[in-house]
């Protein structure tokens, strides 16, 4: 299994509220219709928490991104094959800053479940 997360930070254009819509109702259906069947094992959706503007894990002028996208697919292969699709490129740049955007590949190691 291959696994990436996108760290974002919302085009500069857009507000918070206008980023967070489109993310949840266009990128993620859009996503959904292009990579189904290609491999895609699971995807999750980690936007900012707009209720928790401050405290011990917040910077002062707010948190650094606006949310976090989880891809897990059967192989590495398959991941680079959806992100070469024109229409996933046309709808990420749409609403990604990708100046600021992190990829990290990872592999999960679960270290507690509650049972």
């Amino acid at each position: 299994m291959y696994t990436v997360a996108f760290i974002i930070k919302r085009n500069p254009a857009m507000s918070l509220d206008e980023f967070l819509s489109y993310y949840r109702d266009h990128h993620g259906p859009l996503m959904i219709e292009h990579i189904k069947d290609k491999g895609l094992i699971s995807y999750e959706h980690f936007p900012v928490d707009i209720a928790v503007t401050s405290g011990r894990y917040v910077a002062s002028d707010g948190p650094a991104f606006d949310a976090i996208s989880i891809y897990s697919f059967e192989t590495e292969e398959q991941a680079e094959a959806c992100w070469a699709i024109p229409e996933v490129i046309e709808d990420s740049r749409a609403f990604i800053d990708f100046d600021t955007m992190v990829a990290l590949p990872a592999n999960r190691r679960t270290v507690f479940r509650a049972p």
